[in-house]
């Protein structure tokens, strides 16, 4: 691969600034940045076993609510909520911010990325060019169109899109080979261990299906599959706040929301709502980010209390444009 092919992908070389040059960063002084971004193990392994606590106690409530299934929905949609905010973990562990120690990144990374069906190492170069080209229309693999309807709203809630995505992603990488897209932030010289990574996967799951039905167990569909497909609305809804209705713009200050979210949350999803923070400085650990928006908090220009909030002004947005097309028409 030539110099300039191997620069052109996400983070390497600095060509995501000469294409999109972000700014906003610079609100953050080299001292507090230093003072902030120093990593420890302790914080992570305090969230990491809140978040098991939490899942198990959730899952307990689905246990002692079988059989009563008014009951066992709401409790699986707990649960479910639970095991799909463990996308925050995976996503510190991408960073290398939610621990000190390298390899436990890797280990809590690659098990989270296994059990809600991420390919670790895809995900990782998939997020690192959303970081640097967060919110181009082209560059950026995670941008969220701004619904144009009702209806679209909707679907992006449900995954009507994700799901077609995360399958075809493990399909390709076991079989078809990456499409173009993807080959514009996985360099060559890393496909061959993203494809390996994501067949092992598969045989993990081939092997939990087959034993499963050998044994005539129910526990994997009750205890991780329906939940982990109840729960991820919730999830899309926290991901569609993080920068839908924002700037579509290099201005890291305006392309991109903080959300300030209840304690349970902001513990359960690692303090993630701090989403403007996170992409101003992302070698800032989780833990330190509600320090760090003390510090750039007058400069942001997307800051909204509550999520629900967050999606009355996408809706209304969503209602003023579709009532200003039918007024044309």
């Amino acid at each position: 691969m030539s110099g300039n092919n191997a620069a052109s992908y996400a983070g390497i070389g600095g060509v995501g600034s000469q294409i999109w040059p972000l700014t906003g960063p610079e609100v953050v002084s080299r001292k507090k940045l230093k003072e902030l971004r120093k990593r420890s193990d302790g914080p992570g392994l305090f969230y990491l076993v809140v978040h098991v606590l939490a899942l198990i106690v959730s899952g307990l409530l689905v246990y002692v609510t079988s059989g009563t299934l008014w009951l066992q929905i709401p409790a699986m949609l707990v649960y479910g909520t639970v095991i799909v905010l463990t996308f925050a973990p995976l996503h510190e562990c991408s960073h290398g911010t939610a621990f000190k120690t390298r390899w436990l990144n890797h280990l809590l990374g690659y098990v989270i990325a296994t059990l809600t069906f991420r390919p670790f190492l895809y995900f990782k170069y998939r997020h690192a060019a959303h970081h640097t080209y967060t919110q181009h229309k082209d560059r950026d693999p995670d941008i969220v169109p701004f619904p144009h309807s009702f209806g679209d709203y909707l679907a992006q809630i449900v995954g009507a899109e994700f799901w077609p995505k995360l399958f075809g992603t493990l399909w390709r990488g076991s079989v078809a080979g990456f499409n173009e897209d993807e080959k514009t932030f996985l360099p060559e010289s890393v496909r061959r261990q993203v494809a390996n990574e994501i067949r092992l996967q598969l045989l993990f799951y081939i092997a939990v299906i087959v034993a499963s039905i050998y044994f005539s167990s129910t526990f994997v569909l009750v205890y991780w599959l329906i939940p982990r497909i109840i729960g991820e609305p919730v999830l899309r809804s926290i991901r569609m706040a993080e920068h839908t209705g924002t700037e579509e713009s290099p201005n890291l200050l305006a392309n991109t929301r903080t959300t300030l979210a209840n304690p349970i949350l902001c513990q359960l999803y690692w303090n993630m709502p701090y989403h403007a923070e996170h992409h101003l400085a992302s070698s800032v650990p989780f833990h330190a980010l509600a320090k760090l928006h003390e510090h750039v908090v007058p400069n942001l220009e997307c800051v909204t209390k509550g999520y629900i909030n967050v999606h009355r002004e996408i809706l209304a947005k969503v209602l003023r444009k579709n009532s200003s097309s039918s007024s044309t028409d």
